[in-house]
């Protein structure tokens, strides 16, 4: 009897220690996976945290207008719908609606533009015609001012690098090289695929066309005339190109291939390769590649039924379909921001910031410039052709806007 007695005595606190254990064990499980006690209502709820980031930093975050805190903070909230919104003074604001889920964490990035943005030339010879080459950062300038030592075709590369006023350029031709009844203002130009040769076209004064292969990784001493070769070079050019596309579309999802392949005209991807942004040329219906889709995975609503002549954007990583909220007269100037979390796109002589999936839409810059060119550099900054002193210059200048 005696015995029974000692080993009850040694077992029951045991018992008592052990389950204390495990609830407490449990009690910190259940925190740390987001659930907390409601005082006022006696009840245990599932929370979300939600990780709210910006660049720049510090910026105010407020949760329904509310004031709650700044980032890079953690919030834990209960699960529901919640507008987010982050300002920061002197800066555009940041707003998404969201519905956070218990035991989730959601994470945000807000990128901020500056509402005054600054001025800093890049060039000082007068620039006639920018010539894009293409979906790189990299620029062809024509300058025809009048100027014997400066009129020429340069190469223009922006760079990250602090600012330098004045970058030298590359010259690719002088314009002495070319036949004197040639407007160097009429130019155009076609690239090859790997971004080394250029086909530049020029109208003579007796509206006939004449056009050069140049080189554009060092300066051209002689001319090569490809007038008559122009249209077999320039379509093996493309052919090449084609092949580039057929590329992107095999990095689609195996679901999506026949219908990209019959009805995208893909125009370029986000630097990151992970987003694909295109031109819809017939209706179709995306199917559903990830069903249901990933925790974490963007909100905002997306179109998988597309309309011919729209513009989209394709989310490769978390298989979302969103519509560009863009004038079709406007596609041809939308361009990827280095971030791949924005395009650019001029309207209504302003410059425009919108996010990936068509929210967040904000004017950066309304200030003067030429319409016929805007780029981006690789500092996230905006390259414009100003002319700021029109009483005194005849022709503007490459400038660099700083919208960060």
């Amino acid at each position: 009897m005696k015995i029974i007695i000692d080993t009850t005595k040694n077992i029951i606190p045991r018992i008592i220690i052990g389950t204390i254990f495990i609830l407490v064990l449990m009690g910190i499980i259940a925190y740390a996976r987001g659930y907390r006690f409601n005082i006022d209502e006696r009840t245990i709820s599932s929370t979300g945290i939600l990780s709210v980031t910006s660049d720049p930093k510090p910026a105010s975050v407020f949760l329904d207008k509310e004031l709650v805190g700044a980032t890079d903070e953690n919030l834990t909230l209960p699960y529901g719908q919640y507008t987010i919104e982050v300002r920061k003074e002197g800066y555009t604001s940041w707003r998404k609606n969201i519905s956070l889920k218990g035991e989730i964490v959601m994470s945000l990035n807000a990128i901020l533009f500056s509402k005054n943005p600054s001025l800093t030339p890049l060039t000082n010879l007068g620039v006639n015609v920018v010539l894009p080459i293409e979906n790189t950062d990299k620029l062809v300038l024509v300058s025809q001012t009048g100027d014997a030592e400066k009129d020429g075709i340069y190469l223009f590369e922006p760079s990250n690098r602090p600012a330098v006023i004045f970058p030298p350029l590359k010259l690719l031709l002088t314009a002495a090289l070319l036949p004197i009844d040639v407007d160097m203002v009429t130019a155009t130009a076609d690239f090859a695929p790997n971004h080394r040769q250029s086909i530049l076209t020029f109208i003579r004064e007796d509206e006939t066309t004449i056009s050069y292969l140049i080189a554009l990784d060092q300066e051209n001493t002689e001319l090569v005339d490809v007038t008559s070769s122009r249209d077999n070079i320039v379509a093996a050019w493309q052919e090449e190109k084609e092949t580039e596309i057929v590329k992107i579309i095999e990095t689609l999802p195996p679901e999506l291939e026949k219908i990209a392949s019959d009805s995208f005209r893909i125009i370029a991807l986000s630097p990151d390769e992970k987003k694909v942004m295109y031109i819809a040329q017939e209706d179709a219906t995306l199917p559903l590649v990830i069903d249901p889709p990933l925790i974490g995975a963007n909100q905002t609503p997306e179109e998988r039924s597309v309309q011919a002549g729209t513009m989209y954007i394709y989310d490769k990583k978390e298989d979302k379909n969103f519509r560009l909220p863009i004038d079709p007269l406007n596609q041809a100037t939308v361009i990827w921001y280095p971030t791949s979390d924005y395009v650019a796109v001029q309207e209504d002589n302003n410059i425009v910031m919108i996010q990936y999936d068509g929210s967040n839409k904000e004017i950066v810059y309304a200030g003067p410039y030429d319409p016929a060119f805007f780029g981006i550099s690789p500092d996230w900054n905006l390259i414009v052709v100003i002319n700021l002193n029109p009483k005194l210059n005849k022709y503007g200048d490459l400038y660099s806007v700083g919208i960060r």
